[in-house]
């Protein structure tokens, strides 16, 4: 009787299995395909110079234009930080700066961290990445390397991009999803690649945080035709995928990174720095084409791809799934965004002390000074540490603001914004892009300051930051007693 018993159990537990893998099996046929992920990220370019972000200056970026055209445009996405290292550890982590460990440029991420090409790996993807790196360590990013773009972003001659390694990568599985991060290295500087004949240089119209110098406007010119290249870039990509029979499967997400490398744009928290332009094309048959203005950030992308891919996203990520927006099953993602900056420590550059965070809803900017005292000093604003100005094309463009301080109202304004902010800020975003009209001292603006600091602190609290108030070997310059070198006392050179 026992015997039968355990025979009549073994047979119902069989029959159980073999229905549960039936029904596995039926499980995985019915699963749509993956589709397969294509990430162009653009070096230091600032949305307001993409055709479709409404760039004054005509010929910028018709590949992108034509994508958003047929994709969905991104009013209100926002990059954490706006430099190179930190903007891409939040991208392929789905973590804010302070929680990857990234928080400063240059600085490697948290050891136990995970990326996207572990969890597109489980998913069974192959991910790989083509350009540019910048961020480690190589056990959290453990890219497949793609062959054939340039890697280095100060490159000033860099070779012709070849596809072929591209090319390779996404026909090497058939089969098989793949994610492909293309990570150029335009608009970075140096400005040496691309044709400026699309412009004349005395008709660029300039973004009104910048002051009209003939330094400016060269750089300018220079710049757009990187972005131009950017652009270029994104044509051949779409154009590889169209070709392979690809271009149906694939989600192409294209970024700018983080703002232009010039004054107001990279290394602060101006909306000039932190709003980027994204543009997702999603497969036809999703039929999503429209704008949005639901605020999102670059962490929201991994947790996205992971949606997209049938795998659930980990609940311990900053990031949330744009997917129910992508597929119109609502109109809103985000109530607010943050941002921060510190500046790096080096002390063998004898880099400055300072501490700045911000948040916005999308119609409001407040940013915080948490070392208002502080001398602001980065790559672009060294004269003011060296006297001296630094003969390239982006190094040019701050001195030649000094040099006009004395006769251009605006031009001092810009400076001395730079060089020392107030402790608090508030910018009416949509009436003041380029937040250069300062409310937080308004009567009628102090309980949405008051309301907007208790934002910040809350979201500090939570990311575990506690606003790096320690210099750590940086130097820390009271501006109010400081005497700079540019331009040398009596001296009436131009940046020029």
């Amino acid at each position: 009787m026992r015997f039968l018993s355990t025979t009549i159990l073994k047979t119902s537990a069989l029959l159980g299995l073999m229905a549960l893998a039936g029904a596995n099996v039926l499980h995985a046929e019915e699963r749509p395909q993956q589709p397969n992920f294509v990430i162009l990220l653009a070096d230091d370019i600032s949305s307001d110079s993409f055709g479709c972000y409404g760039s004054p200056n005509p010929n910028t970026t018709p590949n992108i234009d034509k994508l958003a055209k047929s994709g969905i445009r991104f009013e209100n996405m926002f990059v954490s930080q706006a430099v190179c290292a930190p903007a891409r550890a939040e991208l392929y982590t789905g973590l804010m700066p302070q929680r990857n460990g990234t928080f400063r440029n240059h600085k490697a991420s948290n050891p136990d961290v995970k990326s996207v090409v572990h969890y597109l790996g489980d998913l069974g993807y192959r991910v790989g990445l083509a350009g540019k790196m910048h961020i480690g360590p190589a056990a959290v990013y453990p890219f497949k390397k793609i062959p054939g773009l340039c890697s280095q972003c100060n490159e000033t001659n860099p070779k012709p991009d070849d596809w072929s390694g591209f090319e390779k990568f996404i026909k090497r599985e058939p089969g098989k999803p793949f994610c492909a991060v293309i990570a150029s290295i335009h608009a970075h500087s140096p400005w040496t690649v691309g044709d400026t004949g699309h412009w004349k240089e005395d008709e660029l119209v300039l973004p009104p945080n910048l002051v009209d110098t003939p330094e400016t406007r060269s750089g300018y010119l220079h710049y757009l035709a990187e972005v131009r290249e950017f652009d270029r870039q994104v044509g051949d990509v779409v154009k590889i995928l169209e070709e392979s029979g690809q271009l149906d499967n694939t989600i192409i997400i294209v970024l700018d990174e983080n703002g232009a490398g010039m004054p107001g744009g990279k290394w602060t928290v101006f909306d000039w720095g932190v709003r980027s332009a994204c543009v997702i094309k999603c497969p036809d048959s999703w039929k999503a084409n429209f704008e949005t203005e639901a605020i999102a950030q670059y962490c929201d992308i991994v947790p996205t791809l992971i949606a997209a891919a049938g795998g659930t996203p980990p609940g311990d990520l900053d990031g949330r799934s744009l997917l129910p927006l992508l597929k119109g099953q609502t109109n809103a993602h985000r109530e607010r965004a943050y941002f921060l900056f510190n500046n790096r420590v080096n002390e063998t550059k004898g880099d400055t002390h300072f501490s700045i965070r911000a948040v916005t809803d999308g119609k409001y900017k407040f940013i915080w000074n948490l070392t208002p005292e502080n001398l602001y000093s980065v790559n672009i604003t060294t004269c003011d540490l060296t006297g001296k100005v630094r003969e390239t094309d982006f190094g040019r463009i701050y001195p030649s603001m000094i040099d006009r301080m004395e006769t251009d109202p605006h031009a001092k304004e810009m400076v001395n914004r730079l060089r020392s902010s107030p402790q608090h800020q508030l910018y009416d975003l949509q009436n003041d892009p380029y937040e250069l009209n300062n409310l937080a001292e308004k009567p009628e603006y102090s309980e949405k300051v008051t309301k907007f600091k208790a934002d910040i602190e809350g979201w500090m609290k939570q990311q575990g930051d506690d606003g790096h108030l320690d210099p750590e070997g940086m130097r820390a310059i009271n501006v109010a007693d400081y005497e700079f070198p540019y331009p040398p006392k009596g001296s009436k050179k131009s940046a020029k």
